[in-house]
C-alpha cells in the first residue's frame, strides 16, 4: 500500500532522519550526531525528531554493550589466569580449553558489533527512502516518551 505524497518526509527530513542513524559508523562519539540533530531539530519535524532520539537511544545502548562486552572480556582472562595458576603445571587440555574462552567472547563482541552497524545502516537507509523506522525495543519506548 502507498502512502500519499502529501505525509511523505521532505527530502531535507529524509536526509536530516537518515544522519542520526548512520553517524553509528563513528565508534563513541557518533552518538554527538543524534543528539545534535534531536535538539535542532526538534521543533521542526518530528519525524527527524523520532529518529535522531531513536538513534541517539541506540547508540547509547551499542556503547553500554560496549561497556557490558568488554567487562566479560576482562573477566575471562582473570578467570583464564586463575584457572592456569590452579591447574598443575602438567596437564594441557583444561589450560587450553580456559584460553579458548576469552577468544570466544572477543568475537562475540566483534559479531555483536556487527549487528549493531548493520543494523544501523539499514535503518539509515530506511529513514533516507522516507520509511518511518523503528528499533526493535528502542523504537516503541522512544514513542511513549514523545507522547508524554
Amino acid at each position: 500500500m502507498d502512502v500519499p505524497e502529501s505525509t511523505l518526509p521532505s527530502q531535507d527530513e529524509r536526509i536530516m532522519g537518515a544522519l542520526p542513524h548512520i553517524s553509528v559508523l563513528i565508534p563513541y562519539i557518533g552518538i554527538i550526531v543524534p543528539i545534535m540533530i534531536w535538539v535542532t531539530q526538534k521543533d521542526k519535524s518530528r519525524f527527524v525528531y523520532l529518529q535522531a532520539l531513536q538513534a541517539a537511544a541506540y547508540q547509547f545502548a551499542l556503547f553500554v554493550a560496549t561497556l557490558l562486552g568488554w567487562g566479560c572480556y576482562i573477566l575471562s582472562f582473570v578467570l583464564l589466569i586463575h584457572t592456569i595458576a590452579l591447574i598443575q603445571p602438567s596437564s594441557e587440555w583444561p589450560v587450553l580449553a580456559v584460553t579458548f574462552i576469552p577468544f570466544c567472547v572477543l568475537g562475540l563482541i566483534g559479531l555483536g558489533w556487527l549487528f549493531f552497524l548493520i543494523y544501523g545502516i539499514v535503518a539509515a537507509i530506511q529513514v533516507f527512502q522516507g520509511k518511518d523506522f523503528r528499533y526493535i525495543v528502542i523504537g516503541d519506548q522512544v514513542e511513549r516518551f514523545m507522547q508524554k
